[in-house]
């Protein structure tokens, strides 16, 4: 229709021609990208298990203290052990372990010395007159009467602030007495999987000297078994494997005495917050239990001040929560650490089976395969030594027949010598006879000369014979000698490989 403008395909014909980008290739020495499947870090648990005949291609750890993990939440911004812990005044960010340690094991209350000091008014304010005295005596037993009044409250007052004292005091150490029992299971259950992972570790050298000592077996086998097969293979990967695993479990174990160091370390500051909950408990308790008849009482002039070291209230709370919450975080840590370290063990001792079935799945096929041909190569055997018998026979047979032809050269040859110089003048004539004598020498001759053919081709075919037949009781003895390594041997070393389940139990 006419207006209408053409439409076509821009990707097959685009309306304006942009050139494409050169292609880019390979140049000399570069690389398509891994091609070993295994060349990438190893993994507990990537091994496959073993498949049959169709061959197929075959935690730092976040578990450790963070800088920026708060103690206390204090403007020093500590490590991660935190600031409680008890340490000298000489803290400096480098230390990361210490802090500065508030003191808080020292209360007191403010108490007045009021008896002495109103007798000692009353002695310099008493008129000597005795209307002064009377007026006196009535306004001091008034003032003394409200004073006391006041003086009670204000000391109900202080017991009861002294009593909720205390039941803080109680709470905040019952809470601390739990996060230390949990601290004190914790530390004694990561000591048990240490002991544990240790054991895997020495375990692992069994394996690993079972692994090598089948390869130094395997290389015993005679030159023409000295192949790269698929049972090799499995070893080599097997040896590989521990390797792999132990660095796991040494990285592991690294990392669990890291964090045996950080759980003692909590737990010595928690201990410490206990200690001085406890002390300022009973102190608390026996402030609370003194009363003005008590027979302990004593002056100590100056105490009713603040202390230089005294913190306030929010800030105690702040530090009590705070020091609960560092263990709880060091302890859930450990925990996941603990995770880590049984899944590393179960998981290592899971690939090392599956690696040894693989090797043995291969070892198996290996001593199969190296069965039939041994069988088959003896059937061959068999075969050569009928096949040179029946030679050995085929060559009597062609020397019978050459003492034979002997005779009948000799037969030709004496009629043939009578008749040329036994037959006197004309006799001696060319006649049928003498031609049939000629052409029986001629024939006899042929025919002795294509039997000593057939006999030195016999006799050659005899050596080639006897040449394969030591070759093939070469090839059945050295086949014999994988079999006895492979089957035999090898069986043995490998029945000792550990299973899983020793692993596991260290």
């Amino acid at each position: 229709m006419a207006g209408n403008t053409l439409k076509t395909c821009p990707d097959i014909c685009p309306a304006n021609t942009v050139a494409a980008p050169p292609k880019e290739y390979l140049k000399a020495g570069m690389s398509r990208g891994p091609e070993n499947p295994h060349a990438s870090p190893y993994v507990p648990g990537m091994i496959k298990p073993p498949e049959p005949k169709v061959y197929p291609p075959g935690a730092p750890p976040r578990y450790l203290p963070q800088p920026t993990d708060s103690t206390s939440g204090d403007i020093l911004g500590m490590g991660p052990i935190g600031p409680w812990a008890a340490g000298h005044l000489d803290w400096t960010p480098q230390a990361g372990t210490t802090g500065v340690r508030p003191v808080v094991d020292k209360y007191s209350i403010t108490r007045y010395s009021t008896g002495e000091w109103r007798n000692h008014n009353l002695f310099m304010l008493t008129p000597r007159a005795t209307d002064k005295a009377k007026h006196a005596d009535a306004t001091i037993k008034r003032d003394i009467k409200i004073a006391n009044e006041n003086l009670d409250k204000k000391q109900d007052e202080t017991n009861s602030n002294l009593g909720k004292r205390v039941k803080d005091l109680g709470y905040w150490k019952k809470q601390v007495e739990q996060t230390l029992r949990a601290m004190d299971d914790e530390i004694e259950l990561l000591d048990q999987d240490r002991s544990k992972l240790k054991g895997a570790c020495r375990i692992l050298n069994l394996p690993e000297a079972i692994s090598k000592e089948c390869l130094e077996l395997r290389t015993n086998r005679y030159e023409p078994d000295l192949v790269r097969d698929d049972a090799e293979q499995e070893l080599v990967k097997e040896v590989a494997i521990v390797g792999e695993i132990r660095r796991v479990f040494e990285n592991t174990l690294a990392k669990v005495e890291e964090q045996m160091a950080n759980n003692r370390a909590a737990k010595s500051a928690i201990e410490s917050d206990w200690n001085d909950k406890m002390v300022a408990l009973k102190v608390d308790k026996q402030c609370l239990s003194f009363t003005p008849e008590s027979s302990l009482l004593l002056y100590h002039p100056g105490v009713a001040r603040w202390p230089e070291n005294a913190s306030n209230l929010e800030y105690w709370l702040h530090y009590c929560a705070e020091s609960i919450k560092n263990c709880d975080e060091v302890r859930q840590k450990s925990e996941n650490l603990r995770g880590d370290l049984m899944t590393a063990i179960v998981k290592g001792g899971q690939d090392l089976k599956t690696q040894g079935d693989r090797t043995n799945a291969a070892l198996a096929e290996s001593v199969s395969t190296t069965e039939e041909l041994r069988d088959k190569l003896e059937e061959t055997l068999k075969d050569n030594l009928k096949t040179i018998a029946d030679i050995e026979n085929l060559i009597s047979y062609l020397k019978d027949e050459l003492r034979k032809l002997g005779e009948r050269t000799k037969l030709n040859m004496t009629r043939l010598h009578a008749r040329n110089y036994d037959r006197p003048n004309v006799e001696n004539c060319r006649d049928e006879a003498q031609y049939a004598l000629m052409a029986e020498a001629k024939f006899i001759k042929e025919t002795t000369e294509s039997f000593n053919g057939r006999m030195r081709e016999a006799e050659a075919i005899r050596s080639e014979l006897m040449k394969y037949r030591g070759d093939l009781e070469k090839e059945i003895a050295s086949k014999r000698k994988s079999l006895n390594i492979d089957q035999d041997r090898l069986a043995r070393v490998r029945a000792h490989m550990p299973k899983p389940e020793e692993f596991a139990g260290g």
